[in-house]
């Protein structure tokens, strides 16, 4: 059950008005988010084939959080400090403002909207038991005196619960030293207005008693503190900063969430399917100890990070027979600054499992959880570098990413296995020389033979390759590959601090299977499907498709790979001289 796929039955006729490209329908084109069996037919499999460059239009959203809404044929895109946007097509986007509901109003304040939750009680144990009256801005301005709401709503991910019949909006209120929390607020319709419920988890008590302002009691019915959460500073090595949720459904229709952010790394908890709310039924048995703790009665079950190693924004979807793991390492900015430790460096990285809860693995086999602090980002040797590096900093790049619009410290993303066939993934990119100004850009994935993901190289302009007919039907005949490539190789070890960054070389793939150039090897593709073979020393396996190199209209073959040994993914298109 994928948590963008809701399935709504769409009465009446004025939202036919989007088979001519109106981006939105009012919230009364339908009634009362009713939830049929049925999906209606979709524009985007009606007129797939129309789209081409000129329909990319820009936003900036930053840390991007991707839904689908059927009720409206929209992809929805949610993010931090009330950044949002929509497009009917992944290519036009426009902002959109999404209100709070509070003190009785639709439009209330940033300052207004978090203090008092609507929900005061649950169940655990079969009884009904009382929820804190948990105001999550007091809490969070607790870490700094001159603490203000604004620019402190972090990266919120938002999801249709059927059995609520809400819109569910997980959102970060961020606070220093840790007093952070993750809240849950709800509304009848997915542009807003979103009224709080009530606290999901919360971090930063470390001290005196502030465990009783949170829930901390009700989930691990211990009714003091622990000397084990009693470690002030020491709370970043151990435990998580709870921030960046991402809500999923898995296989079988049970509600997860996955949260943290460096510090302690990223948490797994179980979820209430009826409330939304955290499932205090579920039990967490501690493991590990010290720095080491793996699962925590409070926090519940770690699933990567550790130790203050770098890596947040978790996102997890389920494609194939794998969930996908997504973490974004190394920092935000755009770089350039020695005096800055974390100064860019956001790369995504892939782990997968058979479990939504892990564990966690990339191509190699290694662990997404780290036993020790290790740099795991920029240019030295280290054992850091972990999971799948499915594109990093890159520049010279066909007719879009030059000069200074070269994308890099791209990161914060979200993935959507899209109701038309195809799986987008969804980030925001900062640039080589537009200083700390970033916008969202959306890329095709494919899973290559070995069933790991594999990037587009260049931005999704409509193209009509379905991620189904990889494995079943050869999209690029075996004539039109032959021919003059540049190659781009995304390694891990880019020197962000001097905003290095990956850039083409040419290389020629021979009829005979050979490739020649500033690289040597073979290529070979599989009779009847997609998936291609270049080996350039060692075998990159991924799959060959037809894009358009934006910003014109400009067709070219194209393929991404994935070298499982190493982890490092590399893109080609095709031009002529």
């Amino acid at each position: 059950m994928k948590k963008q796929i809701i399935k709504y039955w769409l009465m009446g006729t004025a939202c036919l008005a989007l088979m001519t490209n109106v981006t939105s329908c009012s919230e009364n084109d339908y009634p009362d988010n009713a939830i049929p069996s049925v999906t209606p037919n979709e524009p985007a499999e009606i007129t797939e084939q129309i789209y081409g460059p000129s329909n990319l239009v820009r936003v900036s959203v930053h840390d991007p959080s991707v839904v689908y809404d059927p009720s409206s044929w929209s992809y929805y895109i949610f993010g931090s400090h009330r950044a949002a946007a929509k497009s009917f097509n992944l290519m036009t986007w426009s902002t959109v403002d999404i209100p709070w509901a509070a003190d009785g109003s639709n439009n209330a304040g940033n300052d207004k909207a978090f203090i008092t939750p609507a929900v005061t009680k649950t169940t655990k144990g079969g009884q009904e038991v009382n929820l804190p009256a948990f105001n999550a801005m007091a809490w969070s301005a607790k870490g700094n005196a001159e603490y203000k709401i604004d620019g402190n709503m972090w990266a919120p991910d938002v999801i249709y619960n059927p059995m609520m019949k809400k819109w569910c909006m997980y959102l970060s209120i961020n606070g220093d030293a840790w007093y952070s929390s993750i809240i849950l607020l709800t509304s009848d319709f997915i542009g807003g207005p979103y009224t709080y419920q009530a606290p999901i988890v919360i971090s930063g008590f470390y001290a005196g008693e502030n465990y009783k302002d949170t829930d901390f009691q009700l989930a691990t019915g211990e009714t003091s503190l622990p000397a084990r959460y009693a470690v002030g500073d020491g709370w970043g090595r151990r435990y998580p900063n709870c921030i960046d949720p991402c809500v999923f459904y898995d296989e079988q229709g049970k509600l997860w969430m996955s949260y943290g952010s460096w510090s302690g790394g990223i948490w797994m908890l179980e979820l209430d399917e009826n409330t939304g709310l955290r499932d205090y039924d579920v039990n967490y048995a501690l493991a590990g100890s010290g720095d080491g703790v793996t699962v925590d009665p409070y926090f519940g079950k770690k699933i990567a990070g550790g130790f203050y190693v770098s890596g947040e924004a978790s996102y997890i979807e389920h494609i194939g027979n794998y969930y996908y793991l997504f973490m974004t390492y190394g920092g935000l900015t755009a770089g350039g600054n020695p005096d800055d430790y974390n100064a860019g460096g956001y790369q995504m990285r892939v782990f997968r499992s058979e479990n939504p809860d892990g564990p966690y693995v990339d191509s190699k086999g290694s662990t997404a959880i780290f036993n020790s602090y290790q740099l795991n980002f920029g240019p030295k040797e280290n054992d850091g570098n972990r999971g799948v590096n499915i594109f990093g900093a890159y520049g010279e790049w066909g007719n879009q990413a030059v000069g200074a619009w070269a994308e890099r410290s791209q990161g914060h993303n979200s993935v959507i296995a899209a109701p038309d066939g195809r799986t987008y993934l969804v980030y925001h990119s900062r640039f080589q020389g537009q200083g700390e100004g970033h916008a969202v850009r959306v890329h095709q994935l494919y899973q290559n033979q070995d069933g790991w993901l594999v990037a587009a190289p260049f931005e999704y302009t409509g193209e009509i390759a379905k991620s189904a007919q990889i494995a079943s039907e050869q999209l690029i005949s075996a004539d039109q590959i032959p021919g003059n490539y540049k190659l781009l190789i995304h390694n891990y070890k880019l020197n962000h601090l001097t905003k290095a960054l990956a850039t083409p070389v040419n290389i020629t793939l021979k009829a005979d299977g050979s490739i020649s150039g500033d690289k040597t090897g073979s290529w070979s593709v599989k009779s009847g499907t997609s998936y291609i073979t270049i080996n350039l020393g060692s075998d990159y396996n991924g799959v060959m498709i037809e894009q358009t190199l934006e910003p014109q209209n400009e067709k070219a073959p194209c393929f991404t790979a994935l070298d499982s040994k190493t982890g490092v993914t590399i893109w080609g298109y095709k031009y002529a001289e």
